[in-house]
């Protein structure tokens, strides 16, 4: 089955956001700031602040361009005074670098690339916004404790928009064709690793089946998974906790994943010769030949190809949700995840309705009551004719329950399938975001060192292994982190890093390389 041919209506913000984990997109930083400072409100305003001038605000981003019409539409009901204009974003660096110069940047843009807003000063500081919000207390756990969208320093830059976790699943009707067992929804990385290889069997008789097909690179799961909060509280990729990298936890799974694509566990990729000698036809997706056990994937493999109408009954599949597992087999661990970052513009005149706007649009439980309102009403549908909870449909920041009652019910429900969705939901309430969303300086890393030797390919092939490049890696990772907290955050940015902060990331640039 074609892969391609399902997912026509894909945005191709699904592809920006899964160009696969550990450094394998490019971003860019460019243009003037669209503004310095945020313009302030001077005219009438209700009793809870907003104005009641006429007004509009302008809204960017990558989802579905009919969900989020919609959704603008619900806010402008709640808002009356209030137009929302919207646009779906092609390519974040260069609209907003040409919108900056044309002088109409947006108000209000959720972005994949938080070192170019960064960088080019777009997003204003809104902490008083954030911090004086009562919804707020209701998010997801990990998006307050480890300040997602501070980007490690102590004001609110941007909040998350656009949520969905890395899932691993598997196909009941392979387990069950090859005679293994399924295992426990809170089982351990060891355990995972383990079935991938049981479930890797050619009699030379048939199709062979592999253990494994995967989207996203089990060394991002595993850098996230790798360790105790006791012993480092991971909260981004590489083994990042906020202050510094440690590549050391990325080396082992990005040792095991090359390992076992070396060992003929892992199935070929679509459009490729590989994949042409197993199934027969190059444009295959693995994840339709009833013949792969274990998939690493992105939640939208589920939501806009397998849970459509028909397809896992055409293609003789029993698809489930299982919990990205921990290392440690510690229960309530984080998970990596793709995780769009929206703020308000520096240049927006009207910077507290531009808050709501943006809250709303995202992580806002009153905009996910919208949303559910749109989703779960499949008579709409999106340019290419696709019900819009099958077009990269996000998963709720918010833990409020009517929410979460109402999302949950959109999957299944019956007494074989429930529990593992029931299972898998309850473990990504500590979302932890891709590096190129929360962490400042990462696609300097990625494009001036990871990338640019070919660590995953070298690798992957056999000719190196990921521990002789730990120790250096982990020195340039922290390098460019540094030199990025500098330039973003510093006197000559921001301005909100403390004597302490500017000093430490100061001695990590002086030493590099020393």
């Amino acid at each position: 089955m074609k892969k391609n041919k399902i997912v026509a209506a894909l945005l191709s913000a699904a592809m920006v956001v899964g160009l696969l984990a550990g450094c394998s997109k490019g971003g860019s930083t460019g243009g003037s700031n669209g503004g310095s400072t945020g313009g302030a409100d001077t005219g009438a305003v209700s009793e809870d602040g907003v104005t009641t001038e006429n007004i509009t605000l302008t809204y960017w981003h990558y989802e579905d361009e009919t969900t989020i019409g919609l959704l603008a539409e619900a806010f402008m009901k709640k808002y009356p005074n209030i137009k929302v204009e919207c646009k779906q974003i092609a390519d974040m660096s260069t609209d907003l670098s040409a919108a900056a110069a044309a002088g109409e940047f947006p108000d209000v843009f959720s972005g994949t690339d938080s070192d170019t807003a960064l960088a080019n000063m777009y997003w204003l500081d809104i902490t008083d916004y954030v911090e004086n919000d009562p919804d707020m207390n209701n998010m997801m756990v990990s998006i307050k404790n480890y300040g997602i969208g501070k980007f490690d320093t102590d004001r609110w830059f941007g909040l998350p928009t656009w949520y969905q976790p890395s899932a691993i699943f598997i196909d009941r009707n392979v387990i069950t064709k090859l005679n293994l067992q399924m295992p426990r929804t809170d089982w351990t990385w060891d355990e995972m690793i383990q079935l991938i290889k049981d479930a890797t069997v050619d009699d030379r008789t048939g199709m062979k089946y592999y253990g494994l097909g995967y989207y996203n690179r089990l060394d991002s799961l595993y850098g996230i998974a790798a360790c105790a909060t006791a012993e480092r509280a991971i909260k981004g990729e590489f083994g990042f906790d906020g202050n510094d990298f440690d590549l050391s936890y990325w080396a082992i799974g990005e040792q095991e994943f090359g390992d076992l694509k070396t060992g003929g566990y892992v199935a070929p990729q679509q459009d490729t010769q590989a994949m042409e000698d197993w199934s027969g036809d190059w444009g295959t997706w693995f994840g339709s030949t009833g013949h792969v056990a274990v998939f690493s994937e992105g939640f939208w493999s589920y939501q806009n190809i397998w849970a459509t109408d028909g397809y896992q009954e055409q293609y003789g599949l029993d698809i489930v949700p299982y919990v990205t597992p921990n290392v440690v087999d510690e229960k309530d661990h984080n998970i990596i995840a793709n995780m769009y970052i929206g703020g308000v513009s520096t240049s927006c005149e009207h910077p507290y309705e531009a808050y709501l706007l943006l809250k709303f649009m995202g992580i806002g439980t009153e905009g996910w009551k919208a949303r559910l309102d749109i989703y779960e009403d499949e008579s709409i549908t999106n340019a290419s004719g696709v019900a819009l909870k099958h077009s990269n449909m996000p998963v709720p920041m918010t833990l409020d329950e009517e929410v979460w009652t109402r999302y949950k019910a959109m999957f299944p429900t019956d007494e074989e399938h429930k529990q593992y969705w029931d299972d898998y939901f309850a473990s990504i309430t500590r979302p932890v975001p891709y590096g190129w969303y929360s962490i400042a300086g990462y696609w300097n890393f990625c494009d001036q060192y990871f990338n640019k030797i070919g660590i995953h390919d070298l690798v992957d092939a056999g000719s190196a292994k990921a521990a002789d490049y730990a120790a250096e890696a982990t020195e340039q990772a922290n390098y460019y982190h540094a030199e990025a907290m500098l330039s973003y955050f510093g006197p000559g940015g921001y301005d909100v890093l403390s004597e302490e902060d500017l000093n430490r990331y100061q001695s990590i640039v002086d030493s590099f390389g020393q």
